[in-house]
């Protein structure tokens, strides 16, 4: 009891503290994603030693738990923000940041495992897969707020969100088919891929898409009929992003894609008068959700075992993933779409690692390849480098795509830019 009473309290600080501060910390280029990462560095065995969360539950466990809630919960979050017109105005960009970069990234990121890591083929492909989405919760922190709101081009933002809410789902398959690669022959294994892979995303879109269709016409008709109390209503989304995240799980599907397709379906055709009050207090308890899972994951980093255990090496390959995973694929790419030049790379350069990257890490361990605690240890290093690297170059891009464009919107409105993007 007393242990758990540790971490509710210092929990709770820590949401507080970061609440408080959240303006404070944009305004110096820092990400709230960021101190809570370092918040549970702080509090964990490797520093104050105030609590040992693995004493009770599994490494694996608490943090594929808190993440996947938490990716469930932000891929919502994007999803509620999303009108169609985004849709149709990001589709040709985010058609190719999905079938075309997505990939090259993990390949990228394979390959500099086998290289740098010493890592057996099979190995290098899982670790590149875990390593391939990029992260909701953090990419929604860089490309939101008062600086990004005025510089930033709409269309810019919402291709960057919705990247990464489509691919924390959509790299379930990768992951699959490394983890059967490396378990299983290859014969065998291509054939079971095909199966799970195909259920995993059939049953998610299927789920996504009839549960968040249904529970927004409940929501509508309490509405309409005043069955429910208003204060509830905007504890709507969340209780459709846990419900499908769930049911997809037990059915066999990818829980957090099909969190995005209910949240897709759920908020459209909702009235404005529910949509702002449920979009609000969702993106409330998102950002608590992800506070949670980034303090889980500070307390649980190894911080201890990176140099005596992967060294230069792991050093090396966190460096890789920062500067070769993304970039020298995505920018070539967007430019192909007709993105502008600065545009496409200020998308190329915006793909961090995050949330989803612990999530598919720890995913990976019930595969049980021996050399899973190298993938882990590399794994985090890069995930930890990308999350500080990205935070800290965040609002230095930021200001410069603004320079260099010359757009800007007063405080309080998003810049909308006409015509092709920069």
């Amino acid at each position: 009891m007393i242990e758990a009473d540790r971490v509710l309290l210092l929990a709770g600080i820590s949401i507080v503290a970061l609440g408080l501060s959240s303006r404070l910390v944009k305004r110096h280029a820092l990400s709230p994603v960021v101190l809570a990462l370092g918040a549970g560095v702080l509090v964990g065995p490797h520093a104050l030693d105030l609590i040992e969360p693995t004493a009770a539950v599994p490494r694996g466990e608490l943090l594929e738990q808190l993440c996947r809630v938490a990716l469930a919960l932000a891929v919502f979050d994007i999803a509620l923000r999303t009108r169609p017109a985004d849709l149709r105005a990001n589709a040709r960009r985010v058609g190719a940041l999905l079938v075309v970069v997505m990939p090259g990234m993990w390949l990228v990121t394979s390959a500099g495992a086998g290289l740098l890591l010493d890592l057996s083929f099979p190995v290098a492909l899982l670790l590149g897969a875990a390593l391939t989405p990029t992260d909701p919760g953090v990419a929604a922190a860089l490309v939101s707020g008062i600086l990004p709101d005025q510089s930033l081009p709409r269309r810019v933002r919402r291709t960057l969100q919705l990247e990464a809410a489509a691919n924390d789902g959509l790299a379930l398959p990768f992951v699959l088919f490394a983890g059967l690669i490396a378990t299983l022959p290859a014969g065998d294994a291509l054939s079971e891929w095909g199966v799970h892979a195909a259920r995993e995303i059939g049953v998610a879109a299927i789920v996504g898409a009839v549960v968040g269709g249904a529970l927004r016409w409940l929501t509508q008709l309490a509405d309409v009929d005043r069955l429910a109390e208003e204060d509830w209503y905007p504890l709507a989304s969340t209780g459709v992003a846990v419900t499908v995240l769930g049911l997809a799980h037990l059915l066999g599907g990818s829980g957090v894609f099909a969190a995005f397709v209910a949240g897709l379906v759920f908020s459209e055709g909702l009235p404005e008068g529910l949509r702002e009050p449920i979009h609000e207090v969702h993106r409330s308890i998102t950002k608590v959700a992800l506070s949670l899972a980034f303090l889980g994951f500070g307390m649980t980093l190894p911080v201890d075992r990176w140099w005596p255990e992967v060294g230069a090496a792991g050093v090396a390959f966190a460096t890789w993933v920062f500067l070769l995973r993304r970039a020298p694929i995505a920018v070539p790419t967007m430019l192909v779409t007709g993105t502008g030049r600065l545009s496409s790379m200020y998308i190329g350069w915006s793909g961090p690692l995050g949330v989803a990257g612990i999530y598919y890490l720890t995913y990976a361990e019930r595969y049980a390849v021996p050399e899973y605690e190298r993938l882990f240890l590399a794994g985090t290093l890069a995930i930890t480098v990308s999350v500080v690297g990205h935070a800290l170059t965040s609002s230095a891009a930021v200001r410069a795509y603004r320079r260099m464009t010359g757009s800007e919107t007063p405080e309080g409105e998003e810049l909308q830019v006409e015509g092709a993007l920069p």
